[in-house]
């Protein structure tokens, strides 16, 4: 695709998305959800609000044209990548046993096949900054100190300073909050799916839309070393991390009341282990080989958030934070779904507090 019917297509879903939202939700808070393009030079999104949290919403997406035309790319470059088969004897290794993907679609539906992952992809970025606007994020980080406004700005670079100056209590409620976002907008993409998609089709468009998934977070990551970390420091969780506590809700929320048998699916919750590993590894092998790295930095891939040194304190921090800001959030919230609010289960808190 060229770039204006990139930025085109990119257009048309967000306008559909938002025009949606404006006749549902927001129509009855007497609010409105407006969404505006930035010519920024970066892969960045931003979630602002020109409202008190007494007033009917007025809520606004911003995205670049680039992080519209840099995602269509890395899914193109994905497409052809898994095409050709480059990294497939390591994929044999680490997936023995498991029939991977060994293209995403036939030749005939390259086109129509990247599309979907692209509109999955920026459906996820766009969900994520309307989950900060619907729980009130901005109002509850300026509580904290997290920001001097409401605006919650979601940048591609972690190592800027303006980023990385967050300490504390306030680095804390920015990363519960970004993985509540994360938590939104996977629930509402994997929901959508539902609702759109049936039998065969519906199994591809999960496995496409785990890799858009990954893509969007490898972006964001780059190709450095994943730094450990016994508390949140920053603005932003380590895209990494993100990717390990999204990938898992494929498996959780399929698995529960067998929502995908009903849509004519017979794809297990071990399928469904298996095919968000596999989308995740692949399309780091991927963003090293497009990066030209010769080497692998240091834990690239996912491991599981829990085996990581020191995860479990950090995670610990985590559950505090939210189980102290989610009652003022219940309080302002637009948009009660249970289903897409951020929850940890008594398992997990169990297995975190184990050799505490």
């Amino acid at each position: 695709m060229e770039k204006f019917e990139i930025i085109e297509l990119a257009c048309d879903v967000f306008s559909t998305i938002s025009g949606d939202l404006n006749e549902g939700i927001y129509k009855d808070l007497n609010g409105n959800l407006s969404v505006k393009w930035s010519t920024k030079r970066s892969f960045y999104a931003c979630a602002s609000v020109r409202s008190s949290v007494e007033e009917p919403p007025l809520h606004h997406i911003e995205l670049t044209y680039d992080t519209a035309t840099l995602l269509y790319r890395d899914i193109e470059d994905y497409y052809e990548y898994i095409k050709f088969g480059a990294d497939n004897d390591k994929f044999d290794i680490w997936f023995e046993g498991f029939d991977y993907p060994k293209s995403l679609s036939s030749e005939s539906q390259k086109e129509h096949c990247c599309k979907n992952m692209f509109i999955s992809g920026l459906t996820w970025i766009f969900f994520h900054e309307l989950g900060h606007l619907v729980q009130e994020h901005g109002y509850i980080r300026k509580l904290y100190d997290c920001s001097g406004s409401t605006d919650v700005i979601d940048c591609s670079s972690y190592d800027n300073e303006k980023y990385n100056s967050t300490k504390g209590k306030s680095s804390a409620v920015s990363h519960a909050t970004e993985m509540a976002a994360d938590y939104f907008a996977t629930i509402s993409v994997l929901s959508a799916l539902l609702r759109h998609f049936e039998s065969d089709e519906l199994e591809n468009e999960i496995k496409t839309f785990s890799s858009a998934l990954a893509l969007v977070l490898y972006r964001f990551h780059g190709i450095k070393s994943y730094s450990s970390t016994e508390i949140p420091e920053g603005s932003h969780p380590p895209p990494l991390i993100r990717l390990e506590n999204t990938m898992p809700l494929f498996f959780e929320f399929y698995s529960t009341q067998e929502l995908l048998k009903s849509n004519g699916s017979n794809m297990s919750r071990l399928d469904l282990i298996n095919i968000t590993s596999w989308s995740s590894f692949s399309v780091g092998i991927f963003w090293l080989r497009k990066n030209m790295q010769s080497g692998v930095p240091e834990d690239f891939f996912l491991s599981g958030s829990l085996q990581r040194p020191s995860m479990k304190k950090y995670h610990r921090v985590i559950i505090d934070i939210w189980d102290e800001i989610k009652p003022k959030i219940d309080q302002v919230k637009r948009l009660d779904n249970p289903f897409a609010e951020l929850r940890f289960s008594d398992e997990y808190r169990e297995i975190l507090q184990e050799g505490c």
